[in-house]
């Protein structure tokens, strides 16, 4: 459920609001908004994106801008560029194909050699399309797919072309949103849908453009989505980051517990198996005190280390939660993958007839120690408590490990 109200917000939510305003809004308003105020939102949304290496982001910027002028739509008095319905379908379905391809590849430097030519891709598209849509002759033979034609496209009264090349789309960004799940994956997915709307033959060139300013708006908002992630969400395990849990502690009152856990002997198991292992043993240990009972929230302080909150509750109320914690973890193993393992798994059938010295996968463990503070008594200050949370790990760590000490 978390996942889909991911995926649906805030992309499904601007999309909705796009289509209702334009069904209830005079079209003077889209002319005026679009006529004064696109260029400034992909200006603003670009330059936002390459401060924080969103390559992608300034390439569906610099094409959803090269649409609007293609198709005339910034500013009718001014622009020499080429108008029309057909040549803006012919575009916007190029511009859709440019996401899908977008959704399958990987965010770089805007001034990288992987960010660069991403950029002059595009460019090179938008080029093409402004040569090739200038002539509408040319633009006949284009939506004349002959065994291709659907009678969907018809239904919904869009090119031909554009329906396939949407279908595509969508596969690609699904396929982005669900295999990297980050916000401007997920916001790939809207912004295409939002060109596709915005080709349907009852709107207006300025309610066309309106659509494509809040693909603009949404893809901007994926950069500052992705900026509060890279800050607040620690990428390895999932968990909300350290400058997270400072946030929140800045917010809590009452009575709350903190219990600040460490994995045993993590530098030796790190040094004995290496890093990839350790990248696991984080990421289990990350599950269990994510799923932990008692209502305790779990954070990545730094390292090997972890903080669990428990609103409303004192470190005597919380101990048993931590300790239910504590016995997770220990009874939690996972496989070390053999060094001479296949990569495919063998079938059943030929189970029997593993060969000699092919040795198995080899299981393995951890284990953590807890120390656990709460806001009761003198000094309790977030800072405080952490601060006594953390002496009580120690405590637990010269005690024997694998315990929770308060």
């Amino acid at each position: 459920m978390r996942g889909f109200l991911r995926l649906l917000l805030p992309g499904g939510l601007i999309l909705a609001a796009g289509l209702g305003l334009v069904a209830l809004l005079d079209d003077g308003i889209f002319r005026t908004l679009t006529t004064q105020y696109a260029v400034l939102l992909y200006g603003a949304g670009g330059i936002l994106a390459a401060a924080f290496h969103r390559s992608r982001v300034v390439t569906a910027m610099l094409v959803l801008a090269a649409l609007q002028i293609l198709g005339g739509n910034v500013d009718p008095a001014t622009s020499s560029a080429p108008s029309g319905p057909d040549a803006y379908d012919a575009a916007a379905t190029l511009l859709i194909v440019l996401f899908g391809v977008l959704a399958v590849v990987r965010d770089r430097g805007v001034t990288s050699r992987g960010g660069l030519s991403q950029i002059a891709v595009a460019g090179l598209v938008a080029a093409a399309a402004y040569v090739a849509f200038s002539d509408p002759a040319r633009l006949t033979p284009l939506w004349d797919l002959g065994p291709l034609t659907s009678p969907l496209a018809e239904a919904l009264r869009i090119p031909q072309a554009t329906l396939l090349a949407s279908t595509f789309a969508l596969a690609s960004t699904l396929y982005g949103a669900h295999r990297w799940g980050g916000p401007v994956e997920r916001a790939l997915v809207w912004s295409e849908l939002l060109v596709v709307a915005s080709v349907w033959p009852d709107f207006s060139s300025s309610e066309s453009s309106f659509l494509l300013m809040c693909s603009g708006l949404l893809l901007t908002v994926s950069v500052l989505e992705t900026s509060y992630v890279m800050a607040y969400r620690d990428e390895l395990t999932g968990l909300p980051a350290r400058r997270a849990l400072m946030h929140d502690l800045d917010e809590i009152g009452g009575t709350y517990t903190l219990a600040m856990v460490d994995v045993d002997h993590f530098k030796q198991f790190n040094d004995k198996h290496g890093h990839d292992v350790g990248d696991q043993v984080l990421q289990l240990v990350a599950r269990h005190l994510g799923a932990g009972p008692g209502g305790g929230k779990a954070y990545r302080y730094g390292g090997e280390e972890f903080t669990l909150v428990y609103p409303g509750r004192a470190k005597d109320d919380a101990r048993p939660h931590a300790d239910a914690v504590r016995a997770s973890v220990e009874g939690a193993s996972f496989a070390l993958r053999a060094w001479n393992r296949p990569r495919k798994k063998p079938a059943e059938a030929s189970a029997k007839k593993k060969k000699k010295g092919r040795k198995r996968s080899k299981k393995l463990s951890v284990t953590v120690s807890i120390g656990l503070a709460d806001s009761t008594g003198r000094n309790a200050e977030p800072a405080d408590v952490l601060k006594k949370a953390d002496e009580a790990l120690y405590r637990a760590k010269r005690a024997g490990r694998n315990r929770v000490v308060q």
